[in-house]
């Protein structure tokens, strides 16, 4: 693991007590607490939300990891001036803790030298809670992915129950969701200039408890509550659909009862123009973790990423089961393109860069300068399912303006040998444009592109807001012919979701029977996670998809394990279980075929045994 050549931590926001006295600072403004390790790359959210506000004039300190057994850790830097900023960090906390079947994770890739441990269960309660002890007076305001995911009534699939809003339950001022420079930069204002914590209502993108003393917007939708829910689960896709609504810029305010407490969501806040997007990501990140890691081994979930570049925000997919529309929207922001080749120079100078960009992308790679031609606001969740919206301007001369200029970057610098787009793409988005797909398959693919078709079954397809499997059998013979158009033997990685809600083990089968047929071995396979505040979470507690009719839901350890063992039927450990149900279902003939392809395996290309990672 690289060591941060050349780095001291004047490079960085000041992380501990010492590093602010170097600064010359008596107190800092705003103090951000994460149990994340601290990164100073934009891929990560301290550090963007870190940057963004220093640059803006106020002094930054980052607490990370502190430890929480007691309030003297959080004593340490001395009160902030305006607020604590908490995060739980980079990834929802229980997905960071726990695998899909509840069992705890072995290693912590956020924490240094990868170790867990060094955070508390669920952060944003306890850091609240601490920092309310060492400091009473200083408002508490919560932010990041878990904060933005939680942001309502929302279920936990650890404790298997539905529960209050982390607003409501770390007793914090505010709640800021989604991405959130605008948000937290106008409450950093307006505090600065003197107004009080409890005034600040009217902010998008956040959400606050409502006090005795708080006007209630005239127009509001009234959400039920968490006794309606927990009492009957019928109300639990009506939410999400009533919620779903509204989330958007143009949408109104939301009311919802916490038992006890009440809290308002606001809209979420307009999507970065092209320009502040440039102004964010051209901030003095170092791509480093903080020095004081060195010793203990750096940060390992920095590494993958650390050479790639963020060309836009936001994702108009919309599929059931994915986070992206609620935290980071559905419309696209991009960079402008001086501003990605600007940042992908600078790489050259960095000590520990070798020549690969290991991406440029976004959540979509294949997104970037899409834009909706319509000036209405749409509560849409998707631009492409069940067909591609009319407004949608698909037109991706951007993309490959871009696409090409990377190009030139490669071909007339000594410092870059490399340029992948790895952040995997929309493949029913891609054959809109067979240019896009001879210009990736030439210069952009390291051997292996990431796709999603997620499962093959129409109705589970439905369900998850995917497009046909056809589509994505069109879109695999398109790229094997401009593969080999290109002179590049190159193959797909498709990610598949095992136990999503209406897949039952007939479902499954029929995915195994395609892969046994095609050879494919995928060697890991995502098991469904019902992550708060999506379309699937809500059709897993409540039985029904959004029509309110009622669906098969795959529970309990025993059916996922057969699910997830249906997908990777070539494994030793997994042979008894898929067995027992073919022999069950007469399927003798298929048992045969799966043996075929384990005695086969060893001569099958290792890239047929596809790493499907979440």
């Amino acid at each position: 693991m690289a060591v941060n050549s050349l780095i001291n931590s004047k490079s960085f926001l000041p992380a501990s007590a010492d590093e602010i006295k170097q600064r010359g600072w008596k107190q800092a403004d705003i103090i951000i607490i994460t149990a994340d390790a601290y990164v100073d790359h934009p891929s990560f959210g301290v550090a963007l939300i870190g940057r963004w506000l220093e640059k803006n004039g106020f002094r930054v300190a980052v607490l990370s990891q502190p430890d929480f057994r007691s309030a003297e850790p959080f004593r340490a830097f001395g009160p902030p001036r305006l607020f604590w900023a908490i995060t739980s960090g980079a990834i929802d906390s229980r997905l960071n803790d726990y695998a899909s079947m509840g069992h705890r994770r072995k290693e912590d890739l956020y924490s240094p030298g990868g170790i867990a441990g060094n955070r508390p269960g669920r952060p944003l309660l306890v850091y609240s809670a601490r920092a309310r002890e060492a400091f009473p007076d200083v408002p508490v305001i919560l932010g990041g992915l878990e904060a933005s995911l939680r942001r309502l009534t929302h279920y936990d699939f650890i404790e298997d129950k539905l529960k209050r809003s982390v607003l409501a339950d770390a007793k914090a001022d505010l709640l800021v969701f989604g991405m959130a420079e605008l948000a937290i930069l106008e409450i950093a204002r307006r505090l600065n200039a003197g107004e009080h914590i409890s005034s600040l209502t009217d902010i998008a993108g956040t959400a606050y408890p409502l006090r005795k003393d708080t006007k209630v917007p005239a127009s509001i939708v009234r959400l039920p509550s968490l006794e309606e829910q927990t009492i009957d689960k019928n109300f639990v896709i009506v939410t999400q659909k009533l919620y779903q609504e509204q989330a958007h810029p143009g949408g109104l305010p939301v009311m919802q009862e916490q038992n006890p407490g009440t809290i308002i969501v606001m809209p979420p806040a307009r999507s970065l123009t092209t320009e502040e997007m440039d102004s964010l990501y051209d901030l003095p990140f170092t791509r480093c973790w903080h020095p004081a890691y060195d010793r203990l081994g750096g940060v390992p979930a920095l590494e993958p990423i650390r050479f790639s570049i963020t060309s836009h925000r936001g994702c108009f997919g919309g599929c059931s089961f994915c986070s992206l529309y609620f935290h980071q929207g559905k419309t696209i922001c991009s960079r402008s393109s001086e501003s990605i080749l600007a940042e992908a120079k600078l790489f050259k100078k960095h000590a520990d860069f070798h020549g690969t960009i290991s991406d440029v992308g976004g959540p979509t790679a294949n997104m970037y300068g899409l834009s909706c031609s319509s000036k209405k606001s749409c509560s849409r969740t998707s631009c492409l399912f069940p067909s591609i919206c009319k407004n949608l301007n698909a037109d991706m001369s951007s993309l490959l303006s871009l696409m090409e200029s990377l190009l030139k970057l490669k071909k007339s610098s000594s410092g870059i040998s490399n340029i992948y787009i790895a952040s995997g793409i929309r493949h029913d988005l891609a054959l809109q444009s067979r240019e896009y797909v001879n210009l990736l398959c030439s210069d952009f693919v390291g051997g292996h592109l990431k796709v999603a078709p997620e499962h093959k079954n129409s109705n589970v397809l439905q369900l998850m807001g995917k497009p046909p499997f056809e589509i994505f059998e069109e879109f695999e013979s398109l790229f094997t012919q401009e593969s080999r158009r290109a002179g590049k033997q190159q193959y797909l990685v498709p990610y598949f979701i095992s136990s999503h809600p209406g897949c039952s083990t007939d479902e499954a089968l029929s995915l195994t029977e395609y892969l046994v047929s095609r050879g494919w071995c995928p060697r890991q396979v995502q098991d469904f996670i019902p992550i708060p505040l999506t379309t699937s979470a809500a059709m897993f507690v409540s039985g029904q998809d959004t029509n309110g009719k009622k669906i098969y839901v795959p529970s309990g350890r025993k059916e996922k394990r057969l699910q997830a063992a249906l997908l990777q039927y070539y494994l030793p450990q997994n042979k008894k279980i898929v067995n027992e149900v073919l022999l069950n279902r007469k399927r003798d003939g298929l048992i045969e075929k799966i043996r075929h392809i384990k005695t086969r395996k060893q001569k099958i290309p290792a890239v047929h045994q596809w790493e499907a990672d979440s």
